[in-house]
């Protein structure tokens, strides 16, 4: 089973949900090479991002993604919530363009559900050294610049 849905339900920020579920596809079915999946992509705004962070988190305000795995032995299977109003503010930050910082959060959500985590600087450094090859190999098969448009 490969099952992928992408949904927007903000509208400050130019998200391409077309794009942003190719990109995950390319991901998920060319990167690494998943047989099984059943992934969620959310796009949500700062608000609702603050809402999630505080009832499942205990942390205040908003947050750029927030997973939630529902992973079983044999199907890696997730809820990718991302918020473009914190990842435009990362992106300036970083000299990015946001669909690289929409990209880079698809793939940083994937990697959790995979068992990395951010918890301790050592796993940090991990997942980030793979986050970013990975964000490179997308970059390559798939123009990221246009997870957001306008």
């Amino acid at each position: 089973m490969k099952q992928l849905s992408v949904r927007n339900q903000q509208r400050r920020y130019p998200v391409a949900t077309r794009e942003a579920r190719t990109a995950a596809k390319v991901l998920m079915d060319e990167l690494l090479e998943l047989e099984s999946y059943d992934l969620s992509i959310l796009f949500v705004n700062e608000s609702r991002m603050a809402q999630l962070n505080k009832t499942h988190l205990q942390h205040e305000g908003p947050t750029d993604i927030i997973t939630f795995d529902y992973c079983t032995l044999t199907l890696l299977h997730g809820e990718l919530v991302i918020c473009p109003a914190v990842a435009s503010k990362h992106a300036q930050q970083y000299s990015a363009t946001l669909g690289r910082e929409l990209a880079r959060y698809i793939i940083h959500g994937v990697l959790h559900l995979r068992g990395f985590d951010d918890q301790t600087p050592a796993a940090r450094r991990k997942m980030k050294r793979e986050e970013n090859r990975l964000l490179q190999k997308l970059a390559r098969r798939f123009q990221v610049d246009s997870l957001a448009h306008g």
